[in-house]
């Protein structure tokens, strides 16, 4: 396929700065996009204190706190908040038990100082928004504070700066702002925090079905997800070789609302899109056991299984 080519057009290239600031991955990293306005930097938490004394954790920014979810393998959970100076709140979260949870910390600041603690409080407030309505982890804060407190001019220069942290946030391994089947920093989102419209399958993206044992479900490749759509049917009853990490899953899709009973005790309904790391994971929730997702899933159009239409498009050059 040519470079010119519709599919490539409309996405242009960014430029990504990492620093790592005493040369090693495990340390404190610095990241920003090329022209820019915010700074991103992440550490471990035991190189926490090295970022402490980063001159970035003197500023007025807000952080995010991420750990493993020990309930759901897989999934992180997150605490996010803001400051005038953001090493003090590191430096107390790291003392606090109710925080032993997180193993690292990223800090997002504005590089020429402009961000003010009602930004930062805006920048927290949407955030946490943006994370209960991408379903990707679980929130830890305690309270949510909506905050309108900014002339509009601001609040358009805030959303911004969120562009800008949804697209680092992935690179630095915090992919929890997007909704399922959606770039990062695409615009896919409601100024308000309100989910996303479901994306739509266009007439160049491949739809794949699942129908083994009653099931009616659709789903597609987005970005490097596998997604099931919304108002795809599902098994109810697990099969026995449903596995434990196949059960916990399917019982936070129930918990989270995602899976919700189709009117039929043999059938559960997806409410919304579910992304997936692989086609079998998502057969797997589908059907209630461990399943071939190249073998089960197939083309819409065309019948062929998931698995050989990868390899018909590996071996055109990547063409639709």
């Amino acid at each position: 396929m040519s470079e010119t080519s519709p599919q490539f057009s409309s996405r242009r290239g960014r430029t990504l700065k990492l620093y790592l600031v005493d040369g090693t991955p495990s340390g404190v990293i610095t990241a920003e996009l090329g022209v820019s306005s915010v700074r991103a930097a992440v550490a471990s938490r035991t190189a926490l204190p090295e970022l402490i004394r980063r001159e970035e954790a003197i500023r007025t920014g807000i952080y995010l706190l991420v750990g493993p979810d020990p309930d759901l393998p897989g999934r992180q959970l997150v605490y996010v908040g803001e400051g005038d100076q953001v090493r003090s709140r590191l430096a107390y979260h790291d003392s606090d038990e109710e925080k032993d949870f997180f193993t690292r910390a990223v800090l997002v600041v504005s590089k020429d100082e402009n961000l003010t603690k009602a930004h930062g409080r805006y920048l927290e407030s949407r955030i946490i928004a943006s994370i209960r309505g991408a379903g990707r982890a679980k929130l830890v804060n305690s309270t949510e504070p909506p905050f309108k407190g900014l002339p509009e001019p601001e609040i358009a220069d805030m959303e911004r700066v969120l562009d800008e942290i949804e697209i680092l946030l992935p690179v630095l391994g915090f992919d929890i702002l997007r909704p399922a089947g959606h770039e990062a920093g695409a615009p896919n989102r409601h100024e308000g925090g309100d989910k996303a419209d479901t994306p739509t399958v266009s007439n160049q993206e491949a739809l794949f079905i699942f129908t083994e044992s009653g099931t009616d479900a659709k789903a597609r490749e987005a970005t490097d997800e596998f997604v099931v759509l919304a108002g795809s049917l599902a098994r109810a009853q697990e099969v026995p070789s449903c596995g434990e990490g196949l059960k916990r899953r399917r019982a936070q899709l129930l918990a989270d609302g995602v899976l919700v009973p189709a009117g039929d005790n043999k059938l559960l309904r997806f409410s919304a899109d579910a992304a997936f790391d692989s086609p079998s994971g998502a057969a797997g929730v589908v059907r209630g056991g461990n399943v071939s997702g190249n073998r089960y899933w197939r083309h819409a159009t065309t019948g062929e299984t998931y698995g050989d239409w990868r390899k018909h498009r590996i071996g055109d050059g990547g063409a639709a």
